[in-house]
């Protein structure tokens, strides 16, 4: 504030002279203002343009909070705005002002003066005139207004002749107050801005400093002076605001002005947002700094010294680099200035911030389908981007024009949005895109995407009016609920709908929340920073939370639904605290129910799903349905089609896709519905087209669309006509004209651009529908009111296609019975596809010249559909920039890679192409590449799979048969002779040439890392490595050959068809001599191919010495150079030690990751064991997958059962030792000949209630008797989920030992004199010798199949104990198969000669006759009596529809006659049946039999209908219906009454039987109709879960713990908690509890106090309980959380003793028995006395809260109260004995009353004392015998007996929590019998969970079919 230095007057006192503060010193502060020394500048304003701003509607344009105007402009203008009286003005030490003014300002001020004068004169009239005549105009409109709408309250302001304070934009003043503006006349507008326009150039006419320009710079660090407040407001038009000057003038260039200066201020020129900060630089951004850099420019003070700008800006300087280069420039003459230079040179240019910005959009992450959000954020990210590009100038220009950022960018959208921008691209004709086409594009369709929402989300506004308040209204319609998921379970985020009913919410000011915490009551943290709530655990959180009443989301004293916290936790992003986090991920799904229903979206990123629904009201709603053309080739079809946005599938009904023909591919779909139960589809996947009626040329593809038997689509109706009658919005819009219809294709959201509107959606009023145009027409979508009744089908779509299954079949694989391990693919039938790809190589392999070899040259297996292929190289230039910028962090894989690149280049596997040779080809397809470590070595890896447009290069080739033998067949046969041998062939697929016509499908880019130059395109000449068909067409080359150039027979044809795994070579032979030979001559045969053997390795070294170094493997050069002894050759996944000839394993060392489901599966499938010599111990494992799989656990779930926890740590722990099992490579050990030598396979079975399987053994007997046994390989499975008896799973290990059997009988090339198979099982024995047609399908099966596999073999018995298969159903350790064992060996009996073998038992002729298939025979019966028929029917409308078939035919039809002939037929059959006597003497006219049924009903016969009527004494009544007065007679058990019951029962939603039987009573008279009616109610299940009531047993016999005779009182103690108690500590409250034991025998009570109701706080009691009263020998309680504790830290404490000590105190340990959970009444015995308890507190304290210690005096009163009640009867007769009490017990007499006897020391120290002592005792126990124990004898309630639960039953559980329709329904697993036998307490699964339950809250239900 500048203050005057005129003299005070003298009636005036001079106000005291302002000081300035000391903290100001060094800012230079003068007065109020900042002086600026140095001379001020003649150039103009760099903001002179923007002097002169239009003003927005609601918001001033000020730049600072205080504005200031110039002091001539104040001076010229006192006439117009004259001095305010009273006006005080602080002085000014004139030194400092030095303002000079010139003469040329002087002029141009009286200028401006003159010509703003004649503007006045020349408009202010006409203004003055034009504003009379607007305020009759509004006047008459607001009483037109209030005349129409007298419900809306609108204000209107009249207009003022003057300029009003309140001119600034009226509509800015009423937003928050919910007003409607009302249009102003268009002269208005015109006059209030020329008005604008005056008083704009009158201000400016007096403005005069040394530019002549205003500007918007301010002062914002000036202090305010305490006059402030008697400024006036001076108004200005509602299109202007006053504009400051750059500089204003200083006061020292015209002191004589400053007197007459004084501040003026506008409504405009007060900033009223919240205060500007600085922002810090603390990081090298170049954002960062452009955001200081301006923050300084505009809240600085123009005038500021240097030394002030210098000391704010290295105030805000957190970056070390940014400190060092201001400190630099510390002692400069300008050190803000100097200091700005050289941070604008390092931080500040502009090209850095684009590039930048370029980094961040392409490494910004890929788009998902329907993330919205991030799509939003994503295009405004480009449009950021573009627009930077566009002011950098021509640098700028080339970046936007590179269309290779669009193609790295477009290939981050999703394959739909990919599509829509090709569409928006094709009518611009444009080659190249830019980014300016793509940001435009992403604005057209941002555009787009807010109408479609605004399409689902329109909620027309009702009319407003004023809001009566600050209260907001909550929505009362019906609310509708939509959940959508895709993808991993996370947690749900709420988003609001507004409906019909919602009401706008008004704009509140939010004031900047302060800091409270609400569980400390402190406001100096929040919640999130509260330390002592940190500490809490998850349950006490809870607990605070519940006992409180507090909010679950922010922890403050309010209900959840009414929390307005917006921020968002950083774990999971939904609206909670974060130390809240682990309770809102429990509540979430509780809280939903609980909290009222409210319009709301919930989205879950968990699961893929979305299904939608709404409550039932008298509108239905309309859904997408649409005319189309599906299309087949030839085949087409005409039908309607849903487009359902909640579908993540499309799917086609069976019925189209047989009438089209189409065939596709197997399928498995996981639907679940809307109540989250799951069933499987078993369907195909098909493609086919799909057009709009109106444009059949139009088509669009489908693929993948799921289509079942099972799946069904409801009719739809379109009522047009009325709608387009009806609603304006829709008339003359080609709708469809729909009745019925019922669609056969649902398009779901897996195709979006068919379901999107293409036009703006046409929304029409509230509860109408909108009409949406999408590609395949017009339709309809939305409300609408019912035309008809047949319209008011409520419908739900829902599909929800769960995660890839794949995984869960591989793991479910390991128990799945029947399971071949291996296979010979090369025995297999081939398949079409096979076929084809076979074709294709034989027709179109050449062989081809080069660099003087002759090599194979092969096609791509290219499918029949494949299209010609173009992929632009832009398409892959992101990869190749990507893999620069790693290769460029890391020196040593870009060395790699160059040098690979290099070595491709030179030895002519990839050529360089020339840019024109690139562009003309046909076809063009490009690879991207990188590089991946695998075993410590990087390898370049092309990825054939990278697509483009939806398409990858291995979609459209065939990946071929399978050419090699399999592993295990190599594996087998390597291990037959004593020489082996090993080899590859040195880059295989690479020796295999290209065909010229495939080559241009496989380029690539390089530029050897030089990003600066355009990338050089290479195109492979042969295979590569990556492309599906890779395998087949090498392995096709290599056999050709070999074939071409060798004889049938040959054995070098065989080694190439039986010894080669693609690329690997491993083979055995008798002598080193052949192996030589065969080493030379393969090298020389393959050699001529093109085929390089190298890395030779054998166990005998002649064999391969002679080879050159080079073709040696390196490993076994080490051995020959005897550098290294033991090496080992990595041979198919094994390690062969070629020096010892062993194979071993290869372990990998454990990771240190959470052990969860996912890492313990990976460990068990990295164990590589193609042989199975390590099967006991992986079965181990298998086994544990198993049990945790039965756990439904999540696959990254931590939290995995600490029994199995601590299984799996034991066998992960054994790993180690992987290494030291080794195997004999080779069979034999000795030289052997086979001529002379006997070979045998013998092969043992074995089964457990776990696991089966078979191990097979060599047996080598030799000429001189000798006999050598070698393990060859195993088998094992899992035992299947669903248990099966022990024989059947000994049937499946004698079946996997029969393909076990055919296996190595097939591979095997040694001779196999004879196949001998064991097993343990003479069950299996005799079925393998009987007929399989004997037996049931699962044994038949089976037994036929080991017949046919095993014909020639002998099958023999063995004992367990000689059963080496009996290590895999057992399992072993690492460190026992490391050992000589059985295992390794086989039976010690196999090296005996066969006569020792073990006898065979004598087998039984008949198996369990449980598997014996039943025989069966077929009788024709005929009866006469049709009430055969009438007992099949389930409900009388089936009964009435098969008689009305069987007595009309064809022409029986529905009608309302029919139907009562056919009723009237078939009660007349029931009662001929039921009445034949009484029917016959009716027909006959005479009347009934005396002793008939009927007599006391007068019966009468219906002439019209043929039926019996009760004639009865109610003739007469005229006011019932005749029906009701003759009703027809039915007899009580008769199929047709048992019919009418129900149908009667389910129509009125099981009601009571008086209920029921009065609405039968109106038309059926049933004989003894109650008890019908009840007999049917008892079984039905319905009318059972509303009515039933739970059977409970006959009451118990008195248990043993209440008859623990002559034991110490609390021997049996029963125990449990109450409370809880408030008391008063200080002035606080707290709460205790109580606890109670109560002896079991005695009924003596001990009570205490509890501080809590935890372990800690119990075993405390327990301790003061023992030590007062002893210990007892067992306790029971119920199932409490703390007593569940203490058992545990009991039984932990006790285990921690030493071993000495647990002995001494073994008899002293505590039992524990606990009463089964909801079952109070077992503990009824201390519930009684709690009771007790309470009422004597109640009665002695009642609400009043006490202290501690009298809470305890009270307790231990009420207990000696307790302890004194009389056992059984108190007789009223003096003469009889005093009733006993647990006092007694205690202390030996009834009432602690009662005076104590004193005895003299002589009979204290009697040695009779001690006896006297037992006999009071024994006198006590004995009268407790005789008075009070027989008592007990008698039954007071369950004094019956009641039917017993048995496994299987269905029972509901009593929950009384719950209402009883959500009592859940289970069956019972397992039962509890008591000691009397009778079931008391069983096991209830419900929905795969099991609880334990007493009887007595089950309810029995009848037996539901299977299928529910």
């Amino acid at each position: 504030m500048i203050s005057n230095s005129e003299p005070y007057p003298p009636d005036v006192r001079p106000r005291r002279q302002i000081r300035q503060p000391a903290y100001l010193a060094d800012y230079e502060v003068h007065g109020s203002g900042f002086v600026k020394r140095a001379p001020v500048s003649n150039r103009l304003s760099e903001y002179a343009n923007e002097a002169v701003a239009p003003m927005s509607a609601n918001v001033s344009r000020s730049s600072s909070p205080t504005s200031q105007p110039s002091y001539t402009d104040d001076l010229i203008l006192q006439d117009v705005w004259p001095e305010p009286s009273g006006y005080e003005s602080p002085g000014y030490d004139k030194q400092h002002f030095q303002v000079q003014q010139t003469s040329d300002i002087k002029s141009m001020c009286m200028q401006m003066k003159r010509d703003n004068d004649e503007l006045r004169s020349s408009i202010l009239p006409e203004i003055l005139s034009a504003l009379q005549g607007l305020k009759a105009e509004n006047a008459t409109l607001r009483q037109e207004i209030q005349q129409r709408s007298p419900s809306i309250q609108t204000p209107i302001p009249a207009p003022r002749t003057h300029l009003p304070p309140s001119v600034i934009s009226h509509r800015s003043s009423r937003a928050h107050s919910g007003e409607v503006s009302t249009p102003q006349p268009a002269r208005y507008e015109q006059l209030t801005e020329q008005m604008g326009d005056m008083t704009l150039n009158s201000r400016m006419s007096h403005v005069v400093d040394g530019h002549g320009v205003h500007s918007q710079r301010a002062h914002t660090y000036s202090a305010q002076p305490s006059g402030t407040g008697h400024y006036e407001n001076v108004p200005l038009g509602p299109r202007y605001h006053y504009l400051q000057t750059e500089r204003e003038f200083s006061p020292a260039s015209r002191p004589e002005l400053v007197p007459r200066m004084e501040k003026l201020h506008t409504q405009e020129q007060i900033y009223r947002g919240p205060k500007p900060t600085i922002p810090s630089l603390t990081a090298a951004d170049p954002r960062q700094f452009s955001r200081l850099r301006m923050a300084l420019e505009n809240i600085l003070p123009a005038d500021a010294s240097e030394r002030f700008k210098y000391q704010i800006l290295t105030d805000h300087l957190e970056l070390e680099e940014a400190l060092l280069v201001a400190d630099s420039y510390c002692n400069s003459v300008r050190p803000y200035t100097d200091t700005m230079h050289a941070l604008v040179k390092m931080y500040g240019q502009p090209h850095k911030l684009v590039l930048q910005s370029i980094a961040e959009v392409l490494e910004s992450p890929n788009l998902k389908s329907g993330d919205v959000k991030s799509f939003k954020l994503f295009a405004l990210r480009v449009r950021s981007l573009v627009s930077m590009l566009e002011q950098l100038g021509p640098e700028g220009v080339a970046e936007l024009d590179c269309g290779s950022h669009v193609s790295r960018l477009q290939s981050k959208l999703p394959h739909e949005l990919q599509i829509s921008f090709k569409r928006y691209i094709h009518p611009l004709r444009i080659t190249v895109p830019t980014l300016l086409h793509f940001a435009d594009w992403l604005e057209y369709e941002l555009q787009v995407q807010d109408d479609t929402a605004k399409a689902v989300m329109y909620a027309p506004p009702l009319p407003f009016k004023r809001r009566e308040g600050r209260h907001e209204h909550k929505p009362s319609g019906r609310s509708t609920n939509i959940l959508l998921g895709a993808g991993k379970p996370t947690a749900p985020t709420e988003c609001r709908i507004p409906t019909l009913d919602s009401k706008p919410s008004s704009t509140k000011y939010r004031e900047k929340s302060h800091a409270y915490c609400p569980y400390c009551d402190n406001s100096s943290h929040f919640l999130n920073g509260c330390l002592n709530f940190k500490e809490l655990t998850k349950e006490q959180k809870e607990a605070w939370i519940r006992k409180n009443n507090r909010c679950w989301r922010c922890g403050r004293n309010h209900h959840a639904s009414r929390c307005t916290l917006k921020a968002l936790c950083k774990t999971c992003n939904r609206k909670h605290l974060l130390v809240l986090h682990d309770l809102n991920e429990r509540v979430v799904s509780t809280s939903e129910e609980t909290e009222p229903k409210e319009n709301s979206c919930l989205v879950n990123t968990t699961k893929g799903t979305l299904y939608a629904d709404r409550s039932v009201g008298s509108r239905r709603v309309l859904l997408k349905v649409s005319k189309v053309i599906i299309a087949n080739g030839d085949a087409s079809m005409e039908t309607f089609a849903v487009l359902d946005d909640g579908s993540e599938r499309t799917i086609l009904l069976h019925a189209a896709a047989q009438q089209l023909k189409l065939q596709g591919q197997p399928e498995d779909l996981i639907l679940r519905t809307v109540r989250q139960d799951q069933q499987v589809l078993h369907g195909t996947t098909v493609s086919f087209t799909v057009s709009p009626v109106s444009h059949p040329h139009k088509k669009y593809h489908i693929q993948h669309a799921f289509t079942a038997e099972r799946l069904s689509l409801a009719e739809h109706t379109y009522p047009v006509a009325f709608l387009q009658k009806k609603y304006r919005h829709l008339a003359g819009l080609p709708l469809q004209q729909m009745d019925k219809v019922q669609p056969v294709l649902l398009i779901g959201s897996d195709y979006p651009h068919l379901l999107t509107p293409v036009e703006p959606v046409r929304l029409g009023p509230p509860g109408g529908p909108a009409a949406v145009k999408t590609r395949l027409g017009w339709t309809l979508q939305g409300p609408t009111q019912e035309v008809r009744r047949e319209l008011s089908t409520h419908q739900c779509f829902f599909t929800s296609v769960l995660p890839n299954t794949d995984l869960f079949a591989h793991v479910e694989r390991l128990w799945q019975m029947d399971v071949i391990p291996y296979r010979n693919n090369k025995i297999v039938t081939r398949s079409k596809l096979d076929k084809e790809a076979i074709s294709l190589l034989q027709e179109n392999t050449v062989r081809v010249e080069v660099q003087g070899t002759m090599r194979y040259a092969t096609p791509l297996l290219r499918m029949q559909s494949m299209p010609c292929l173009n992929m632009p190289k832009e398409a892959v230039l992101p990869q190749l920039r990507s893999v620069e910028r790693r290769l460029l962090k890391n020196p040593e894989q870009a060395s790699a890679y160059q040098a690979e690149i290099t070595r491709l280049k030179e030895a002519g596997y990839v050529a360089k192409l020339e840019p024109r040779e690139a562009d003309c080809s046909k076809e063009s397809w490009y690879i991207p590449h990188h590089m991946v470590q695998h075993n410590n070595k990087n390898r370049v890896v092309y990825n054939c799979s990278f697509q483009f447009e939806g398409h990858s290069l291995n979609d459209f080739l065939l990946p071929g048969p399978t050419l090699s033998p399999s592993l295990l067949a190599v594996l087998l046969r390597f291990r037959e002779h004593p020489v082996a041998i090993s080899s590859d062939i040195r880059g295989m697929f690479h020796q295999v040439r290209l065909l010229p016509g495939d080559m241009p499908l496989l380029r690539f880019l390089w530029r050897d890392l030089k990003p600066d130059l355009p990338p050089d395109v290479y195109q492979w000449q042969v295979l590569p490595f990556g492309t599906t068909c890779s395998p087949c067409c090498a392995s096709y080359a290599l056999q050709t050959h070999v074939i071409n150039h060798s004889q049938p027979g040959d054995r070098f044809r065989e080694v190439i068809e039986k010894s080669f795994y693609v690329d690997n070579c491993l083979h055995s032979l008798h002598s080193p001599k052949e192996a030589k030979d065969l080493v030379d001559g393969l090298c020389a045969l393959l050699a001529s191919g093109g085929f390089e053997l190298r890395q030779w390795a054998s166990n005998c070294p002649s064999v391969i010495t002679h080879l050159p170094p080079e073709s040696r493997s390196s490993t076994c050069e080490l051995w020959l150079s005897q550098d290294q002894q033991d090496v080992h050759e990595s041979t198919l996944g094994l390690q062969w030690h070629c020096q010892t000839d062993t194979l071993r394993y290869k372990h990998r060392a454990r990771s240190s990751a959470p052990v969860t489901m996912r890492h313990i599966y990976r460990v068990l499938a990295s164990q590589y064991d193609p042989l199975g010599y390590i099967i006991p111990y992986t079965t181990r494992a298998k086994i544990l997958v198993q049990r945790l799989w039965d756990k439904k656990r999540d696959w990254d779930d931590p939290h995995l059962p600490e029994d199995l926890l601590a299984l799996w740590h034991e066998w992960e722990k054994e790993l180690s030792g992987l290494e030291e099992i080794s195997l004999a490579r080779c069979y034999s050990l000795s030289e052997v000949d086979h001529a002379s030598c006997k070979y045998e396979i013998h092969i043992f079975c074995d089964a457990s209630e776990q696991a089966y399987g078979s191990v097979a053994y060599l047996r080598i007997e030799h000429k001189e008797g000798e006999v050598e046994v070698a393990f060859v390989a195993a088998r094992s499975r899992v035992a299947p989920r669903k248990q099966q008896s022990i024989p059947r799973l000994e049937l499946c290990a004698a079946l996997s030992g029969a393909q076990l059997s055919q296996l190595l009988n097939t591979e095997l090339t040694v001779p196999i004199h004879s196949t001998t198979l064991w097993s343990d099982s003479t069950t299996v024995l005799m079925w393998l010798t009987s007929s399989s047609c004997r037996y049931k399908v699962f044994v038949g099966t089976r037994v036929a199949e080991i017949q046919e596999m095993t014909a020639s073999a002998v099958w023999r018995y063995v004992r367990s104990s000689d059963n080496p298969a009996d290590d895999i159903t057992r399992g072993k350790s690492l460190q026992n198969l490391s050992r000589d064992s059985r295992w390794s060996q086989g039976p010690s009996f196999l090296k005996l000669p066969s006569e020792s073998w073990p006898e065979q038992p004598h087998l039984a002729a008949e198996g369990p006759n449980s598997e014996l298939r039943k025989s069966s025979f077929s009788v024709l019966v005929t009866t006469t009596a049709p009430s055969a028929k009438l007992q099949h029917f389930n409900t009388l409308t089936e009964c009435l529809n098969a008689y009305g078939q069987e007595l009309h035919g064809a022409a029986y039809t529905s009608s309302a006659e029919l139907q009562k002939d056919v009723q009237r037929a078939v009660l007349r059959q029931a009662q001929a049946e039921s009445f034949p006597e009484e029917l016959r003497l009716l027909m006959s006219g005479k009347s009934v039999s005396s002793k008939s049924r009927l007599l006391t009903l007068s019966p009468e016969l219906d002439a019209a209908t043929g039926l019996i009527r009760v004639g009865g004494r109610l003739r007469h009544c005229e006011v019932l219906e005749a029906d009701t007065i003759h009703p027809v007679v039915l007899d009580p058990r008769h199929p047709v009454t048992l019919l009418i019951i129900r149908d009667y029962d389910e129509r009125l939603h099981h009601p009571g039987t008086e209920r029921l039987f009065a609405e039968i009573r109106r038309t059926y008279w049933i004989l003894r109709g109650r008890e019908a009616i009840r007999r049917y109610q008892h079984q039905c299940t319905e009318c059972k879960k509303w009515r039933g009531r739970p059977e409970v047993p006959l009451m118990a016999d008195l248990p043993l713990t209440r008859q623990r005779y002559f034991r110490p009182v609390f021997y049996s103690t029963g125990m449990d908690c109450f409370g809880p108690f408030v008391i008063k500590i200080g002035r606080r409250n707290e709460k205790r509890w109580g606890i109670v034991f109560k002896c079991m025998t005695t009924r003596a009570v001990h009570l205490d106090l509890l501080s809590s109701i935890d372990s800690d706080s119990f075993l405390m009691a327990l301790r003061r309980f023992i030590a007062r009263r002893g210990n007892p020998h067992e306790l029971l309680c119920d199932q409490g959380t703390n007593f569940k504790g203490g058992e545990r830290e009991l039984n932990e404490a006790f285990a921690a003793l030493q071993s000495e000590l647990q002995n001494h105190l073994a008899v002293q340990q505590i039992k524990f028995t606990y009463n089964p959970p909801s079952a109070p009444h077992f503990g009824g015995c201390w519930e009684r006395e709690i009771r007790s308890i309470k009422a004597a507190l109640k009665v002695t304290i009642g609400a009043q809260t006490v202290t501690e210690e009298v809470l305890r005096t009270v307790l231990i009163e009420v207990e000696g109260i307790l302890n004194s009640k009389p056992l059984g009867y108190t007789s009223s007769d003096v003469a009889d004995l005093d009733p006993i009490t647990p006092f007694c017990f205690l202390i030996g007499r009834r009432d602690v009353s009662l005076p104590q006897v004193v005895y003299e020391d002589s009979e204290i120290l009697s040695r009779r004392r001690w006896r006297h002592s037992q006999l009071l005792a024994e006198h006590f126990w004995r009268h407790f015998l005789k008075y009070y124990l027989p008592d007990l004898q008698a039954r007071q309630k369950w004094k019956t007996e009641k039917k017993t639960l048995e496994i299987g039953d269905v029972v509901m559980i009593v929950d009384p929590q719950l209402p009883r329709a959500l009592w859940p329904v289970g069956r019972i697993t397992q039962v509890f019998p008591g000691a009397d036998g009778r079931v008391r307490t069983a096991n209830v699964e419900v929905k795969g969970k099991t609880y334990t339950r007493i009887v007595a809250r089950l309810i029995q239900l009848p037996a539901l079919p299977e299928d529910e």
